[in-house]
């Protein structure tokens, strides 16, 4: 099966791409949303991630999809996940062709309720990260993703082996790593 008709199929299976509006600032859950960007490359799918800056306040150094919390200012959680990847990795939010959102997911250790929305983009050699808040920008193909021999485990320095996948130095983990899962998940399902 070709790319595209994948990633039409990818489109059929996710929801609607601003299913979700931010909780209010009243609203006890708290709520972040982030952008799953994939790219074609050589005729392979790859998902782009970020790696966190050591000093930002919560999951330093921690592999991450560009995106964060809810502003009031942001129309819906789609519009966060793309206005916190335009201020994180320089991503122009009208490049981006949104495919859908995930079903959200909850953090751990935060306590936030995430919405992922899987879009694809054009040409990732053009970002740029922000010094603040991203440390690297790098990309795993679709098949290393799938691939049993590049998982194994990570030893969080709060307690607690979880497991990961292993790439070069990277090492995807946690929220993250559950909401890689289920798009492959999701692509699986799409190939069928």
């Amino acid at each position: 099966m070709t790319t595209q008709r994948q990633l039409a199929r990818l489109r059929r299976k996710l929801s609607p791409a601003r299913p979700q509006k931010q909780a209010g600032a009243d609203s006890a859950k708290k709520t972040a949303a982030v952008l799953v960007p994939l790219f074609e490359l050589e005729d392979q799918l790859h998902v782009l991630y970020t790696r966190r800056t050591d000093w930002l306040p919560s999951h330093q150094g921690e592999v991450a999809f560009p995106g964060g919390k809810a502003d009031k200012s942001d129309a819906d959680l789609l519009a966060t996940a793309l206005r916190e990847a335009h201020e994180e990795i320089g991503l122009v939010p009208e490049t981006v062709d949104v495919l859908g959102g995930m079903t959200p997911a909850g953090t751990m250790a935060s306590g936030y309720s995430v919405a992922p929305f899987v879009g694809i983009i054009s040409d990732p050699l053009g970002l740029r990260a922000n010094p603040r808040e991203v440390a690297e920008i790098f990309s795993v193909p679709l098949e290393v993703l799938r691939d049993p021999r590049f998982r194994g485990e990570y030893k969080y320095r709060q307690g607690g082996v979880w497991p990961a996948i292993l790439y070069g130095e990277q090492t995807i983990w946690g929220l993250t790593m559950r909401i890689t899962l289920s798009l492959l998940e999701l692509l699986d399902e799409a190939k069928a």
